[in-house]
């Protein structure tokens, strides 16, 4: 499984679920109704497929951390695409230029940060745990006082995913192994990737999430050759077939 192979699931399950909530949903008085325009079982499978997007998105942003040449470019990068999308995104899910809901670009984007934050804090435990140097333990402290900040703010924001899913990015780095598996040790890593996740949504999120958990079936077998190079293509895709997705609820809803 090509990290190609791995964004092209990722893209085609969002894409399925962003046709049911796009056009399967309709925004009035504040509220999320079903539109009509797709049958109600069909909307909830479109959803339900649509589950196994995200967390593909979280692994790939850990590994885009570790080998990216620079982090800075790579955070901007997300931080421009999620300005881009914020009008596609809007106007798919709440039939409106503006709302005060946030794209998933800015969720990925705070999630790299944390886990820039994260990495640091590791760094700088190990020294101090060389050291006994008081001034790295109160800069460990203050990484993690960071993190905390940073979910506070996207909850403010109201990202998409918010604080739950900057937690699943932080999962995927705090129990990252070398896929495939191939030793004991990776698999029961893996393992404990898969009881975290499966804990914390029940506790943070809800029920539906779980359908999520069938994306770490294609990550277990990444075998970190990059294939096809379509990065730009990758990050266009998401504003673009937010837009045409709007196009398609507006000519179906007359």
């Amino acid at each position: 499984m090509t990290t190609f192979l791995l964004k092209l699931i990722a893209i085609i399950t969002m894409t399925i679920d962003h046709i049911g909530a796009a056009i399967g949903l309709t925004y009035a008085n504040g509220n999320l109704y079903l539109s009509g325009l797709i049958p109600q079982n069909v909307y909830f499978l479109c959803r339900a497929i649509g589950r196994i997007a995200f967390p593909i998105f979280c692994y790939m942003i850990v590994e885009g951390y570790y080998h990216t040449r620079d982090v800075k470019k790579y955070a901007l990068r997300l931080f421009i695409f999620a300005l881009i999308s914020q009008v596609p995104f809007s106007l798919a899910f709440f039939k409106t230029p503006f709302d005060f809901d946030t794209n998933v670009y800015f969720t990925l984007f705070f999630g790299l940060i944390c886990v820039y934050l994260a990495d640091y804090e590791k760094k700088q435990y190990a020294e101090y745990k060389e050291s006994g140097d008081k001034a790295i333990l109160r800069s460990c402290i203050c990484a993690y006082f960071a993190i905390l900040i940073i979910m506070i703010i996207s909850i403010i924001l109201r990202t998409d995913y918010s604080a739950y899913g900057i937690m699943l990015i932080l999962l995927f780095y705090y129990f990252r192994v070398d896929y495939p598996l191939s030793s004991k040790e990776d698999l029961n890593t893996f393992l404990k990737l898969f009881v975290s996740i499966t804990i914390f949504t029940l506790i943070f999120s809800n029920t539906f999430e779980l359908f999520g958990l069938l994306s770490l079936i294609p990550i277990a077998f990444h075998n970190h050759k990059k294939g096809p190079s379509m990065k730009y293509v990758f990050y266009a895709y998401y504003p673009v077939h937010l837009l045409v997705l709007y196009g398609i609820f507006i000519m179906l809803n007359g």
